[in-house]
């Protein structure tokens, strides 16, 4: 595998596989006692400041590159996708669904990415199509029956969000900036905040508490939020679109595995083996990359 794809390729993978599985137990855990818009301004604001440190220190000439012109508009469209809506509507169902629910709904990503590019015209590998529909599966057995209140209006809001962030990678893939990728992310996640804090003021809702700013699930979810964004967008343009979306398949996973050592979650049988399935599906996906 590593004759084809590169060490930072590799590194962004596991960031999007592990740390974003670390997110759906850790979002539900955080909206039982912060305000689901609050923890998306909070996420929105702190990942934006960390990617504004990473231009300072890696090009911090690059700022005087920006243009306010027509290269901004697939920037804006995508930032507000991604936040506020994609942000927004994932944290809203996390008070109202499950994280596993939510991760389920997340690992539909590959599939649509597969079913879009067919309907492009573009035949994706058979290795990779086997890989998505044998992770498909072991997924929903993964999941299993989730403990908990599950409302019909949480599930929409984690299908918008899906959505939302499937089709601002699109935008995001098919638009180049022709900006330093530090820079472009960093814009990404800047407008997609100044976006939630609009949203923020028309919500009336009560500003976040300096207990919300240092709240152990906050901390980590706003460090997981901006290595997400440099992972994810560092590596789009690089793999296909199954291997950049297999991270829907890892995260429930490592949500399972981070929700039973941290918040006391059970795992049963059936979904360990599902996991094992589930690898062998991704496996799949990875090899099939690796091949090209």
């Amino acid at each position: 595998m590593t004759n084809r794809l590169s060490r930072s390729t590799i590194f962004g993978l596991a960031v999007m596989w592990f740390v974003g599985g670390g997110i759906y137990p850790f979002l539900s855990h955080a909206a039982g006692t912060i305000n689901p818009i609050n923890i998306v301004l909070i996420r929105a604001w702190g990942a934006a400041t960390i990617l504004l440190i990473a231009v300072l220190v890696m090009a911090p000439r690059s700022l005087r590159e920006i243009r306010f012109d027509k290269s901004l508009i697939p920037i804006v469209i995508s930032s507000l996708l991604y936040s506020p809506i994609c942000s927004m509507t994932l944290a809203w169902s996390s008070s109202r669904v499950p994280g596993a629910i939510t991760a389920l709904i997340y690992s539909t990503l590959p599939a649509m990415s597969i079913i879009f590019l067919a309907l492009k015209g573009q035949r994706p590998s058979p290795l990779a199509t086997s890989g998505v529909v044998v992770a498909s599966i072991a997924v929903i057995f993964l999941i299993g029956a989730p403990q908990g209140d599950v409302q019909i209006a949480g599930i929409i809001g984690a299908l918008i969000s899906t959505f939302a962030w499937f089709a601002a990678t699109e935008i995001w893939i098919k638009y180049e900036t022709g900006y330093p990728l530090i820079l472009a992310i960093f814009l990404q996640v800047f407008i997609g905040a100044i976006g939630t804090t609009i949203v923020h003021a028309f919500s009336n809702t009560p500003a976040p508490g300096m207990s919300d700013f240092i709240n152990p699930s906050m901390i980590f979810l706003v460090a997981a939020l901006a290595s997400q964004y440099w992972a994810y967008l560092g590596i789009s343009r690089r793999v296909s679109p199954a291997l950049l979306t297999s991270f829907a398949f890892v995260n429930p996973l490592v949500a399972g595995v981070v929700g039973y050592f941290a918040f006391d979650q059970r795992l049963g049988g059936i979904q360990l083996i599902a996991g094992a399935i589930l690898l062998m599906g991704v496996y799949l996906v990875v090899r099939s990359e690796s091949s090209r």
